[in-house]
């Protein structure tokens, strides 16, 4: 009977063993996948910079034909792969355009509130966003929030009186539900407080372009974006061209021409999969990485990365 204890503790004791050791060599493969991850990522986007700087050395215009645009098949690495995809960022409304130069931008409100009327979102929630952003006190009516608003919530915050930094944010902005945030997000982007860029015509759905122009219905919108691709504008004179005679023609904001990209990753690395965004500030000089996030994935948390620029 001793003999059979003192085998059986013993059995015991390498099984436990044997699984420490296993966990141990699992936890070390995954740090070293996520290491490779990681300098994959980085690898990308330097590729991603590379291709768009040839791209603006080629050409003085952007458009959805162009190779940056037609995005990849997921490539294969050592151990996994990696898929890239590149979007103008300038094919979208920037949500901080609504508060520019430290005043109001009544063109830009005007866009949103068009836009909100298209997609039928309540026009009112342009106020709410100004709000969020403008530096004051004081409810923008109808529709408006402030401090006293927010910290009447559970949890309680107040507004942040600045620029957002991510679209993400806006889900704090009251009347930015689930619903109208589904709605949105294809269409909406946040650029640094300090972009001047436009909207690009070549890029922007028929949503955008209708809610750029004054009246222009989403059925006319729709057939410019048709005749677009195989013929994109070369200025936006030949955007304003195609508009209806009858439609007062914008004054600002339509560009041709790209400076800001977002471009996602997804990585697959052994059991390690991560998807990121990054947004690249092309300048006549290069490329600057404004900022590069991990996204979650199902079961995933939050991260943050900083990527050097």
């Amino acid at each position: 009977m001793t003999a059979i204890m003192i085998v059986a503790i013993a059995a015991t004791v390498a099984v436990k063993i044997a699984f420490g050791n296993q966990i141990w060599f699992r936890q070390m493969e995954n740090v070293s996948d996520r290491g490779a991850t990681d300098w994959l990522r980085r690898g990308a986007l330097h590729w991603a910079s590379v291709v768009l700087m040839e791209d603006a050395a080629q050409t003085q215009i952007d458009h959805l034909g162009e190779s940056w645009a037609m995005g990849l098949p997921t490539l294969p690495v050592e151990g996994g792969g990696i898929r890239v995809s590149a979007e103008d960022a300038q094919g979208r409304f920037n949500l901080n355009s609504v508060w520019r130069n430290n005043a109001l931008s009544p063109q830009d409100i005007a866009i949103f509130g068009r836009l909100l009327g298209v997609l039928r979102l309540d026009p009112l929630l342009v106020n709410a966003l100004i709000d969020w952003i403008d530096p004051d006190a004081e409810a923008t009516s109808p529709g408006g929030a402030e401090d006293v608003d927010y910290l009447n919530s559970n949890p309680p915050y107040r507004t942040a009186n600045r620029p957002l930094t991510s679209v993400d944010e806006l889900r704090l902005v009251r009347g930015f539900d689930a619903k109208t945030m589904a709605a949105l997000l294809p269409f909406v982007t946040v650029l640094p407080p300090t972009a001047s860029a436009g909207i690009n015509v070549n890029t922007a759905p028929a949503e955008i372009l209708a809610a750029l122009v004054d009246h222009l219905d989403l059925a006319t919108a729709q057939r410019i974006v048709e005749e677009r691709t195989g013929k994109p504008f070369n200025s936006p004179g030949d955007f304003l061209a195609k508009l209806p005679a009858s439609l007062v023609r914008p004054t600002a904001g339509v560009v041709v021409k790209t400076d800001y990209f977002l471009v996602t990753l997804d990585t697959m690395i052994g059991r390690h999969e991560e998807r990121s965004e990054a947004l690249l500030w092309r300048q006549g000089t290069g490329t600057t990485v404004m900022w590069h996030r991990l996204v979650p994935l199902t079961g995933s948390t939050d991260e943050t990365d900083d990527a050097p620029t």
